[in-house]
């Protein structure tokens, strides 16, 4: 009996290493999604609406630029996988002085797949920062430090010092 119980193991591990092989192929190579950015700050469904426009933003590693209060960027092709929206936001400044921005990201990680099309909508909720108000998750260092890599122009100061940022002390 335990040779027959091996037998069945054995096949069913082998079917099962050959479906693995033959799911990895070179069209993951290839693989897509096509993804926006929704500035939903205004959100008039949430208890406040902080006048936030997005003046740099970034997902998987695909710059989307900036995005005022209440837009979505146009569609950017992304590779599937699982990310912060990682970005730079200027309160109550459409023009997006560097003294009135901080580093911000979504508060979770956004996944798309194969073939999604997708908006991925930004507000109060679903956002994380350096000095945040009561009920704002605070950002952790590596989503931080990636931004300060990604946009050293606006010179923010280390993790460390994230709420001496100019916009924290306001």
């Amino acid at each position: 009996m335990s040779y027959v119980f091996k037998a069945i193991h054995f096949i069913g591990l082998t079917l099962f290493i050959g479906f693995c092989i033959a799911g990895c192929n070179e069209d993951d190579e290839n693989a897509t999604a096509s993804v926006q950015i929704k500035n939903d700050f205004n959100n008039p469904e949430m208890d406040f609406q902080p006048p936030w426009t997005i003046c740099q933003s970034s997902y998987m590693d695909v710059e989307f630029g900036q995005i005022g209060t209440g837009l979505t960027s146009a569609a950017e092709q992304v590779t599937p996988g699982i990310d912060y929206v990682l970005m730079v936001a200027a309160w109550n400044d459409p023009t997006c002085a560097p003294e009135n921005c901080l580093p911000i990201a979504s508060k979770n990680q956004e996944e798309v797949v194969d073939g999604q099309t997708r908006i991925i909508s930004i507000n109060m909720p679903n956002h994380q920062g350096p000095c945040p108000p009561e009920g704002v998750q605070p950002i952790p260092a590596a989503q931080y430090n990636r931004i300060l890599a990604l946009w050293p122009e606006y010179g923010f100061l280390p993790y460390a010092q994230r709420a001496q940022n100019a916009q924290c002390l306001e």
